[in-house]
């Protein structure tokens, strides 16, 4: 359970030429010093996680879309085989905000995902210059 949200709006441009460094800058944000939330498995060992993400199959991605589906962000296409658009397959907000940090450099500038909370709270991410602005 979480603070429910759902995506309103969204234009999100990220060449396919870019789509190998975009898996590696994903990927990067995978280590304990950046995930927030701290678990064991069952051999004691410490393991480290976002919210409502699965470690393991995200680093095990080979493409950007696998490891961007693992996010709960499902690409759509256009013709020339570049992403255009994203869904939002979660129900709740999570620790995205990391995730589009490491995106950022390789999403295309004017990018945008709108989102409504479920207490009516309205966001926006708005990509410029290799950054991603979060606003109200």
């Amino acid at each position: 359970m979480g603070y429910p949200i759902e995506m309103t709006g969204c234009k999100f441009i990220i060449k396919k030429e870019d789509f190998k460094n975009a898996l590696e800058g994903l990927k990067s944000v995978f280590t304990p010093e950046i995930m927030p939330y701290k678990t064991y498995d069952n051999d004691g060992k410490e393991c480290y996680y976002f919210s409502w993400v699965n470690t393991k199959t995200v680093l095990e991605s080979t493409t950007l879309e696998e490891a961007m589906k693992k996010i709960r962000y499902t690409p759509i296409f256009n013709l020339n085989g570049d992403i255009c658009k994203v869904e939002f397959t979660g129900e709740s907000n999570g620790d995205d905000a990391v995730f589009f940090d490491a995106l950022a450099p390789y999403v295309q500038a004017g990018s945008y995902l709108r989102f409504k909370g479920g207490y009516g709270e309205k966001w926006k991410w708005i990509f410029e210059d290799g950054e991603v602005e979060y606003t109200h």
